[in-house]
């Protein structure tokens, strides 16, 4: 029997000799903890610590938790891990949502263990127990959406695809993964993919849900679970915006008429996950930072909502590239620009004319395929900055996110319980950071007379979920490391 909450079987695809097996799940869940931990488990017998990121010798771990696939608690989470080529090159993971984890459940499997690399381009399909190595000639050079639309198209609307686009196969380090609903990871996973020559992993289904351990016990959660997120407002993505000049009713925030919900596996979708669709019918999530980063130069641009910020969206889902990663990119090539170190002539990209479709396509296209001064750009901004000077890793230090020079949502020095979850975890540990910065943005528009959260509910909040009142006292360390413990 699977340990339950599990389907039992780990799946490992060696794309060097072309073979299949299978390892059983319960060899590593005794001991470590959810999608995450069974994928750090199997990375720790599996990889040499020798290895680089885009050797054979590195597998890549798709991982899903006990939760994952189990209806009524937003049960659609799973890990992807591997060596990143970073900078710095090391252990990472990305964590995604919608509907290709709970599928992997159905179709027999909590894991897939992507082992060596092939010679010529692949995709893996996985079906109900079977799995197989099939040409992806065809796909290769293709955006992610788009080979995501050409395999479902081929084997059927349900499959759930996760793909890569040209900056993963051409290995930039800010290469991206995208799975069914636009689900996004980043970690420069992409580019592992891309090195192993696997353009995509296909996955059907038709096997049972997962069982819980105490099925009458879990139904109660589940219930609760589900009344409680129907008595919560929308998480409001509104109030964070620090754009729009009216935030209770922006359209460009706010879901308008043509903003729909689109809810991963088991969950009701109160959140801020929205499809957008732009005038010439192109559809696809609009959310979070890949939504934002470019609004603010589209603002200052046209002076009002303008669709570019989409296109941006867009450009980066289906060229696979980590949207935080290219915010930055951005703000430093502006500071470049300014300082007269790089010009619209000497990178062949139209600088002056950021906030424009023009100017997004150019720097996402030569990124993603290495082209002119995007083969030195897909190497991260730090290597970028060595080769163009001094003055330019200068300004590098001080590059910030969404549009302004050194700013940061979740800056440790701001919120000091932050600086733990940085210093204990591989990349930006984003599902932490939210503990605090959220709250604190909320209260900052609270401060606005936008929410009403105010300095005594920070307070109450603290003391309930971070261990004590001293943790909402950014001024001090008291309270600090409990409050990571906490939050973690």
């Amino acid at each position: 029997m699977p340990t339950p909450g599990y389907a039992g079987l780990i799946l490992l695809a060696d794309l060097s000799s072309r073979s299949v097996s299978t390892i059983q799940t319960a060899e590593h869940v005794d001991r470590f903890l959810g999608g995450k931990g069974l994928a750090t488990s199997i990375y720790w017998q599996e990889v040499p610590p020798e290895a680089g990121a885009f050797d054979p010798e590195n597998s890549l771990v798709f991982a899903t938790g006990p939760l994952c696939g189990l209806p009524g608690v937003a049960g659609s989470r799973w890990e992807v891990c591997g060596k990143s080529p970073g900078p710095p090159s090391g252990f990472n993971y990305a964590n995604l949502g919608g509907r290709w984890g709970a599928t992997l459940k159905t179709a027999g499997y909590d894991g897939l263990v992507v082992q060596g690399a092939s010679d010529r381009p692949v995709y893996v399909l996985i079906s109900d127990g079977q799995a197989e190595f099939r040409d992806a000639g065809a796909l290769w050079d293709k955006g992610a959406i788009q080979t995501r639309e050409m395999l479902k198209r081929e084997l059927g609307a349900s499959t759930s695809i996760v793909a890569i686009g040209p900056a993963g196969e051409n290995r930039a380090v800010m290469a991206s993964l995208l799975a069914d609903g636009n689900a996004s990871g980043s970690a420069g996973l992409g580019a592992v993919m891309g090195a192993k020559g696997l353009k995509a992993i296909a996955v059907r289904g038709s096997g049972g849900r997962v069982k819980p351990a105490r099925p009458d016990e879990y139904q109660e959660l589940a219930a609760r679970f589900r009344q409680l997120e129907r008595s919560f407002p929308s998480t409001g993505w509104e109030y964070l915006s620090r754009w729009s000049r009216d935030p209770l009713s922006d359209p460009r925030i706010m879901p308008g008429p043509e903003m729909d919900k689109e809810p991963c596996y088991g969950c009701l979708g109160n959140c801020s996950r929205k499809v957008y669709q732009g005038p010439n019918g192109n559809k696809g999530k609009f959310l979070c930072h890949s939504a934002f980063f470019y609004q603010p130069y589209t603002d200052r641009l046209y002076g009002d909502w303008h669709d570019s910020a989409f296109l941006a969206t867009q450009l980066c889902d289906d060229y696979g590239i980590d949207a935080v990663a290219l915010d930055l990119m951005i703000n430093w090539l502006l500071r470049c620009r300014d300082a007269g170190i790089l010009s619209d002539e000497n990178s062949a990209i139209p600088l002056s004319r950021v906030g424009t479709p023009e100017f997004i396509e150019s720097l996402v296209s030569k990124i993603a395929r290495r082209e002119g001064i995007g083969d030195l750009l897909a190497q991260g901004i730090g290597a970028a900055a060595q080769s163009l000077g001094t003055g330019a890793q200068e300004l590098a230090a001080g590059a910030g996110y969404l549009g302004e020079a050194g700013y940061h949502p979740y800056d440790p020095r701001l919120y000091l319980a932050n600086a733990m979850h940085y210093a204990l975890e591989p990349r930006m540990p984003i599902q932490l950071l939210h503990e605090v910065g959220l709250v604190m943005a909320k209260w900052a528009a609270g401060a606005k007379g936008l929410t009403p959260i105010t300095g005594e509910v920070i307070k109450t909040i603290a003391a309930r979920f971070w261990g004590s009142e001293a943790a909402a006292d950014f001024t001090t360390w008291e309270g600090k490391a409990l409050a990571a413990k906490m939050i973690q």
